[in-house]
């Protein structure tokens, strides 16, 4: 019995992710911020610069909620109508833990960024790529085994490597960062791509809900 509700709570979580969207939505806002720091890597340091680093704080909670609502969106238009809603209750006790915790986590790494690059010389930023791979690597995988979808555990392990060995050859600065969520935002849209054209092939609309829209 309890094996049988372990099994249906997991094709609940799993139904969040099974169109992609998810992954399609997160590489937006990955592209969005290699397009930050390119710019922040061309424009010279001073006040205007230390304005726009300091701006950065923002993106991540507003793209947040743009990410909340265009998956939402997207669901409505094209998932729901094939595969039916399945409404979700919020997250509690360990699983409210463990979010606010990665959140955290994620807010004192880039309050961190944030203070280096005001105070700090470009070289301080040579470790960057790879602490921020490994942040990325274990909410994949936090994602993988909470959801058993191998995908996630493949996407941190790529993300990871990539953050490494940008470090390691030496464009971990600004601009470092601005390679790697580039190549964050190209995992995730091939992972995200190639899950919806799954699902969509698995799941075509049919012709009366079709008429209906």
């Amino acid at each position: 019995m309890q094996n049988h509700k372990d099994r249906t709570l997991l094709r609940a979580v799993q139904y969040y992710y099974i169109d992609g969207v998810f992954e399609f939505t997160f590489s937006g806002l990955c592209l969005l911020l290699a397009a930050f720091f390119f710019i922040q890597a061309k424009i010279p340091d001073g006040l205007v610069s230390t304005i726009l680093m300091v701006s950065f704080v923002v993106i991540i909670p507003l793209g947040s909620i743009v990410i909340s609502r265009l998956v939402n969106r997207f669901k409505e238009k094209i998932t729901y109508p094939r595969t039916g809603y399945l409404a979700y209750q919020r997250p509690k006790g360990a699983r409210m833990a463990v979010k606010v915790g990665l959140g955290l986590g994620v807010s004192a790494i880039l309050g961190g960024l944030v203070a280096v690059i005001i105070t700090g010389s470009p070289q301080t930023l040579d470790w960057m790529p790879g602490l921020t791979a490994f942040v990325f690597a274990f909410v994949f995988a936090w994602l993988g085994y909470r959801t058993s979808l191998p995908r996630f555990l493949l996407i941190g392990f790529l993300l990871l490597l990539s953050g490494i060995l940008l470090s390691i050859i030496g464009l971990g600065n600004i601009l470092g960062l601005s390679i790697f969520y580039a190549m964050a935002g190209l995992f995730l849209l091939i992972s995200g791509t190639l899950t919806f054209w799954t699902y969509l092939h698995r799941n075509p609309q049919s012709d009366g809900v079709q008429h209906g829209n």
